[in-house]
């Protein structure tokens, strides 16, 4: 086991990103493939790893919805995935035929807070959130290493929430139009306020509005599993300052009832693995599929 590589797949509406890792989680290699149709995409990551050194077992976090069931006959495959051209793409099969090797499927999200539980830095939480604000809005829950789920993986990113005030922007989500994906996903605020998150910089007034929305989702998560700690990530959620506006905004959204629950500064947090979370998850989940 100590000598076997590990195959790590984070699947994302923007690019993918492949990786070679060893049992004790260091990348060996790695591809990053932009997110284009499913066959050109899925057959560039499987080309990596056929020339890459060979992997003992492969596991994928993706983005979604994906079919997370294994008695199911779509077992992981997109199901009704906003991201166009995907729907129904069978990621995990297509690159578990490639490789020939054992391989499982977790959300990216999910991926994301098992590895920020089980690798990031003591004291670890056992109750941990994670949140990635990119391109969507994705968050899930792992309990001691293991995704909080129900019949289906969380859906949070399509919560309700209550409009800032002055905000009339519709939406982007094809589905509700202005749940919080809708609302402060990336492409939202590219179409609110005319350019790039990316080209925002310092202003104030786009970060506080993304940080109210954010808000309500930190008080859902508290209400709900009342965590440890509420990670986030993501090219949006990463933006600088960002993580500090949304502690702001969470204590006066959560309004004085259950202080408790709203903790210090530390209870909302940047990803302490940075941009790889999801990659190491994926890793992580590979190792789960070998014999120690």
């Amino acid at each position: 086991m100590r000598d076997r590589l590990l195959g790590a797949v984070e699947a994302g509406g923007t690019k993918f990103r492949g990786a070679v890792v060893s049992a004790d989680m260091t990348v060996v290699d790695s591809v990053r493939v932009p997110t284009t149709d499913p066959d050109a995409t899925l057959a560039a990551v499987a080309a990596f790893f056929q020339r890459a050194r060979p992997v003992a077992a492969l596991g994928i976090a993706s983005f979604g919805p994906v079919d997370l069931d294994p008695d199911s006959p779509g077992y992981g495959a997109l199901v009704g995935t906003p991201k166009p051209g995907w729907s129904s793409s069978p990621i995990l099969g297509r690159l578990a035929d490639a490789l020939g090797v054992p391989a499982a499927v977790q959300t990216d999200v999910e991926a994301a807070a098992v590895a920020e539980q089980v690798l990031g830095p003591e004291p670890r939480p056992r109750r941990l959130a994670y949140v990635t604000v990119g391109t969507g809005v994705g968050a899930a829950v792992s309990v001691d290493g293991t995704p909080w789920r129900g019949r289906h993986h969380s859906e949070l990113g399509h919560i309700p929430v209550r409009r800032v005030a002055g905000d009339g922007y519709p939406g982007h989500c094809p589905f509700h139009r202005d749940c919080l994906e809708g609302m402060a996903c990336g492409p939202a605020i590219a179409e609110r306020w005319g350019f790039e998150p990316s080209e925002a910089g310092g202003r104030d007034d786009v970060w506080r509005m993304e940080a109210a929305y954010l808000a309500q989702l930190v008080r859902v998560l508290s209400y709900s599993f009342a965590p440890d700690r509420i990670v986030f990530g993501g090219g949006v959620g990463s933006h600088p300052g960002l993580i500090e506006m949304i502690r702001a905004e969470s204590r006066a959204d959560l309004g004085g009832y259950a202080d408790y629950l709203s903790g210090e500064d530390g209870l909302i947090t940047a990803p302490a693995l940075g941009i790889d979370s999801g990659l190491l998850g994926a890793a992580l989940l590979a190792r789960s599929l070998l014999n120690p």
